[in-house]
């Protein structure tokens, strides 16, 4: 008798749904396991090990005690057996069988997932875990296998930590009726990162199966196990055995009921597995292209809205995996450049490229001022800054293809401000949003063009529909930012850091720094008008602001634009800008400087002009009637500050980009506008400017018409002077040729002029008319 040549036999008949064969085969494996000597079943065990499972669900009763008989016996050899996978004796494949596991977890039964998760926490746990005195395990051929298996058994426990079903008191739940297959997944979960974290460079060689499971987790849309229900039998002619028409047992539901709590139990899991790796398992000249294999899929989460708190823990994980360490491996340049600058190619931009909508010179865009800028943080809230902008980026891409996820942006840059330092969170995506416009552009056909071009190329732009909805989403993202920088707690230090950083600056070096943060926020804030208003307000940059409110195009003015001008009147009234009230009763030593009441009160005074006539309007107007009569009746004796007047360039260094963005904007949104109309647009050609005042004059071109200017300019200084031209005796000509009984007049042929005879002319011809 040969067990190596019987127990296979015994694989072929586990799987045959005939309940005679079933009864049979379970028995025979009983009898193999209790009287062979020495443990044959285990090597053969992951061939029926899955078939075995699925008789625990057999509605016969008798079947589903022997196959739970039969794993109950065999496990306990599984684990005790260390000595039995020496080169001489038998061989466990725990690779197959935790596979095998794995895929019994699927199974609808949750009786039978309960059993696998047990099996599984009791191989983690013997294999991986430590020993009763401290001490880890030693590192025998079954730890070792088991080890090896590990990236299979992760599927399982991302599967089965989001299983809280507990049936009710029944048969089959007198096997650990106290234990679920939630808790007995997260007892694994426990022991196996625990493994990881003490033995961690064991599994480096395993990352790539990390990987793929917690790619397809973070991939997935919904959970992967649905809810099972059970189906009781609806007819008197079914049997109990479950033969007839219909059988009774688990089947996977229509709809998941309970799918948004396993959803979030797993997708935490995966989380914290990202989390674990990279700080035990990934060396760390792979910690960067570890984090950027996980940034895309942890963002994509948030189109499935998920509960908060999958969103924070998917934040805090990309600022944990994203800050740099030392001796990882450098990547050059980041792949978004933070210039909007060469536009024609798609290389990387340089500080001495031409900008699309402004001049370079004043461009805080680059690479040394964002740096110069951030060093106003301390040494500590430095090193929590991300080695790139990709997280930011992929927010941008994400919202930019989901436009119904800007409801909840406000949201996840709060959250992304208590991770990490504000001031790096908005310059980031200042940053980013400015690439975003730039590449925009380049697809839109404008690229490479200077200011007086740039209409045109936008006239020529067949994608001015798809510009627009950028620009718009971009309108919008900014919109959100301003309403966390201005009305949130996480956003406190950033919004000290600004306040008055304009009005109010020195000379200073962290006064400098203030000032280059707030030009690289205006240069993205700019897209929003009214948020440009609010940030140079609570900049004091007012000078700024009604520099470009004196220049708004109407195009800008429409619903939505004084919708959020009576939520920005409603903000000025909050205790937020109570320093903002008490600066119109103030009388600065420079009058027109940006931090002056005077330019307060008139940039206010713009605002009322703008405002139409509702509850916003009265309580702007009350406001600076109240101002302007203190102003007028009390005497209010200059402040003496220590501020240094502001050059005349500087408002204009902030307004102009305003102006030039909001040109692009009106432009894109008039073309927009034309595209939809029922007339034919014909696409424009090359025009010279004022081609068609030449034309109504007569005039072929440009060169014509200073010819004939020139020849006119000499006429009249030769007639000033007393002198004929040559052209002036045939100016008369046609007085020839008049008829009727009129006379016909000869000129004098000495040259003289014949008053008397032109005047008798001219009488007579009176006279019969």
């Amino acid at each position: 008798f040969s067990a190596d040549s019987c127990v296979p036999i015994f694989a072929r008949f586990v799987y045959i749904r005939n309940k005679a064969t079933k009864r049979l085969t379970l028995t025979w494996l009983q009898e193999l396991n209790e009287k062979l000597i020495g443990t044959p079943v285990l090597e053969f065990l992951h061939l029926f090990l899955s078939g075995i499972f699925a008789m625990i669900a057999d509605p016969n009763i008798s079947i589903r005690q022997s196959a739970l008989a039969f794993l109950q016996s065999v496990l306990p050899k599984l684990l005790n057996d260390n000595e039995a996978f020496d080169d001489d004796g038998v061989k466990v494949d725990f690779d197959k069988l935790i596979q095998s596991l794995v895929t019994t977890l699927e199974h609808p039964d949750p009786f039978v997932r309960k059993v696998a998760m047990y099996w599984m926490c009791r191989i983690a746990k013997t294999y991986m875990g430590e020993s009763t005195n401290g001490n880890e395990t030693k590192p025998n051929p079954a730890s070792m296998s088991v080890r090896n298996s590990l990236p299979h058994v992760l599927p399982g426990i991302l599967l089965s930590i989001g299983d809280t079903f507990h049936t009710k008191a029944s048969t089959k739940d007198s096997f650990l009726p106290d234990q679920t297959t939630h808790s007995l997944a997260e007892q694994t979960n426990f022991c196996l990162q625990q493994a990881v974290r003490r033995d961690g460079r064991a599994y480096a060689s395993h990352l790539d199966g990390f990987l793929v499971a917690l790619r397809e987790e973070l991939d997935s849309p919904g959970h992967a196990q649905p809810t099972a229900v059970e189906r009781k039998q609806y007819r008197m002619d079914v049997t109990a055995d479950g033969t007839g028409i219909e059988s009774t047992g688990w089947f996977r539901a229509s709809k998941d009921t309970n799918g948004e709590k396993q959803i979030t139990k797993s997708r935490l899991c995966a989380l914290e597995w990202i989390t674990v790796l990279y700080e035990s398992v990934v060396p760390d000249v792979l910690k960067a292209e570890f984090a950027r294999e996980f940034i895309s899929p942890i963002i994509h989460q948030l189109v499935d809205n998920p509960p908060e708190i999958v969103i924070f823990k998917s934040l805090e994980v990309l600022a944990n995996i994203t800050v740099p360490v030392n001796g990882e491996r450098k990547y050059g340049q980041s792949r978004s450049n933070p210039s909007l600058s060469s536009l024609s190619s798609g290389q990387p931009a340089k500080d001495d490229d031409k900008d699309v909508l402004e001049d370079t010179s004043e461009r805080p865009m680059t690479n040394s001022d964002i740096v110069y800028a951030l060093e106003i943080l301390g040494r500590n809230r430095r090193q929590s800054k991300s080695r790139d902008r990709e997280v930011f980026s992929a927010i941008i891409q994400l919202h930019a293809s989901n436009h119904q996820l800007l409801a909840d942006l406000a949201r996840v840059i709060q959250f992304m401000c208590t991770l990490q330092p504000p001031e790096f969170v908005f310059v980031s995506f200042a940053v980013e949003l400015d690439s975003f416009v730039r590449k925009s552009l380049l697809v839109n056909g404008i690229s490479g063009v200077t200011d007086e071009e740039g209409s045109d190329a936008l006239m020529q732009s067949k994608n001015s529909q798809a510009l627009s909805a950028d620009l718009n989403f971009v309108s919008s993202f900014v919109q959100q930012m301003s309403h966390v920088l201005l009305s949130t707690e996480e956003a406190k230090d950033l919004r000290d850091l600004l306040k008055d950083c304009i009005g109010r600056r020195s000379e200073a070096e962290r006064d400098k720094r203030r000032t280059k943060l707030f030009h690289i926020l205006l240069y993205s804030f700019s897209h929003n008008l009214v948020v440009s208003v609010s940030l140079s307000l609570w900049a004091g940059a007012f000078k700024s602001a009604s520099t470009f409110l004196q220049r708004i195009d109407p195009l800008d003015i429409d619903l939505e634009f004084l919708l959020e001008l009576d939520q920005m009147v409603e903000l000025l009234e909050r205790p937020l800008f109570r320093h903002f009230h008490l600066r119109m009763l103030q009388s600065d030593l420079h009058e027109g400087g940006e931090g002056s009441g005077t330019m307060l009160v008139r940039t206010l005074k713009l605002l009322l002009m703008i405002v139409p006539q509702s509850a916003c309007y009265k309580i702007l107007r009350d406001r600076i009637v109240t101002v302007s009569r203190f102003r007028q009746s009390a005497l209010v004796r200059p402040q003496k500050t220590n501020d240094v007047k502001s050059s005349e360039q500087d408002p204009w260094i902030f307004a102009s980009r305003v102006l030039d963005v909001r040109k692009l904007h009106c432009d894109v949104r008039w073309q927009a506008i034309r595209s939809e109309s029922l007339e034919t647009v014909e696409t424009p050609t090359s025009h010279v400017e004022g081609s068609d005042r030449l034309q109504w004059l007569g005039y072929s071109d440009q060169e014509e018409e200073l010819k004939d200017k020139i020849r006119l300019l000499e006429e009249s200084e030769n007639l000033s002077a007393g002198l004929t031209t040559n052209g002036t005796k045939d100016d008369y000509h046609h007085l020839d040729q008049r008829t009727g009984e009129s006379k016909n007049f000869t000129p004098n042929k000495n040259g003289e002029e014949p008053d008397v005879e032109w005047k008798a002319y001219w009488t007579e011809n009176k006279q019969q008319s």
